[in-house]
């Protein structure tokens, strides 16, 4: 498909079934990772975990469990928006939504050159979720697990993820089939405002 086809296609994607990925396809996806640009070629400032252990997904859930089950904090973070579906809000919260792949983003840390470590793994992850539109896959940013440890210490497990030392996770992308085809959507140009100098 051509690049305005993908985005047409690109669509978070919030239902998965249970089957995993194929190696070639995760294989793609991190190809697509190292594609991304990375600010000063700092590679080496990047790290990505693949988890594919549900207890260890589960673990890493339980933050974003808790700070789900405060209406008041959630009421506060998406203001009206905020309105879980009645089947969802049955549900022990997964903010991984059920994907049988999550892989994590992380940054070592550094005073260099502050904030690039944002555009970095911001780009890495755009790549991997395009890529999994040309895979024919589904995939979610994720952020809200990762916040939510930050915020409690207390359920922060990210040592699970077995990262190098002076690495922090920023942002992960879950990956997996998705449980029905989502169909493209119309793209819009007047989303983010825009004016001219």
């Amino acid at each position: 498909m051509d690049y305005f086809e993908l985005l047409q296609n690109r669509r978070s994607t919030r239902r998965y079934t249970d089957e995993q990925l194929s190696p070639e396809d995760l294989s793609a996806i991190l190809l697509a990772a190292n594609a991304a640009p990375v600010g000063s070629n700092l590679y080496k400032d990047l790290h990505l975990t693949v988890v594919q252990d549900r207890a260890v997904l589960d673990k890493l859930s339980e933050a974003a469990e808790k700070r789900w089950a405060d209406k008041a904090k959630m009421k506060d973070i998406w203001g009206g928006a905020y309105k879980p579906d009645a089947e969802l809000a049955k549900k022990v919260y997964d903010p991984f939504h059920g994907a049988s792949t999550v892989i994590f983003v992380s940054h070592r840390q550094q005073g260099v050159q502050p904030g690039i470590e944002f555009s970095n793994v911001a780009c890495v992850v755009s790549s991997m979720h395009l890529a999994t539109v040309e895979l024919g896959l589904g995939s979610v940013l994720m952020w809200f697990a990762l916040e939510c440890m930050r915020d409690m210490p207390e359920y922060d497990h990210t040592d699970l993820l077995h990262l190098p030392d002076q690495f922090t996770p920023l942002i992960g992308l879950a990956v997996g089939h998705p449980e029905k085809p989502l169909p493209p959507r119309a793209l819009q140009q007047d989303k983010i405002s825009v004016n001219f100098i």
